[in-house]
């Protein structure tokens, strides 16, 4: 399956190494970036995407000798994910004020 890139994205490709036989393989991965030739993004926002994009390929490795880094990040994703999950935004109305819930968009002035 392919995908094409608009022109102000910049894909992550991730890929695994030598997983001939998937009960040996040790979890490594090329992690390589996609960037569509046309793209018009400033070069100084370019090169903070690609440090974030090195970032997070540099986990990985900081991860494997770290597992205590790696389950926090695990549980901070899990933590993300329930709430993705979670039910339809909420507006509680008490009088004249409105408490929003965290999924509630707002525009304009209060």
């Amino acid at each position: 399956m392919g995908h094409d890139l608009r022109d102000d994205e910049i894909a992550i490709v991730i890929s695994p190494i030598n997983y001939e036989v998937p009960s040996e393989w040790q979890g490594d991965i090329n992690v390589g970036l996609v960037i569509s030739p046309d793209n018009e993004i400033p070069e100084d926002i370019m090169t903070r995407v690609i440090g974030i994009a090195t970032l997070m390929s540099a986990f990985l490795d900081v991860a494997a000798d770290n597992p205590e880094i790696h389950d926090i990040v695990e549980e901070h994703r899990n933590y993300l994910m329930k709430l993705e999950e979670e039910e339809k935004p909420v507006v509680i109305r008490d009088g004249n004020v409105y408490t929003l819930d965290i999924w509630t968009k707002t525009k304009g002035n209060a």
